[in-house]
């Protein structure tokens, strides 16, 4: 998992620097350690999944992944006030749909 993170980095670095020009980096500015914080943060919440689901039930574990869709839905209604909308409102709804039936049907 840390070689894929490793690798795919500077390979989409270099493909950026490519298609927008040398002139990116300095417009990037505080950019940068947000992004890198961003990067480890990924890199951890992706370390968790794959260790949860290779110690617990992979449906449990699914399900509870899958809520960042709602959760992300809400934070864009609420913190950005971005609208709901139905695409939006029908993907959320559907994902607390798969959430119910794999709770239900668990053994």
């Amino acid at each position: 998992m840390a070689w894929l993170f490793l690798l795919q980095g500077p390979l989409l670095a270099l493909i950026v620097r490519v298609r927008r020009g040398p002139g990116l980096l300095a417009g990037a500015g505080r950019a940068v350690p947000l992004g890198i914080a961003g990067g480890v943060l990924s890199l951890t919440a992706y370390g968790l999944v794959v260790w949860a689901q290779a110690r617990g039930n992979l449906a449990t574990i699914a399900a509870l992944r899958e809520t960042s869709i709602v959760i992300a839905a809400l934070i864009a209604t609420v913190v950005f006030r971005e609208r709901l909308g139905r695409l939006r409102l029908t993907a959320a709804l559907t994902v607390l749909g798969g959430i119910a039936v794999l709770e239900l049907a668990r053994p």
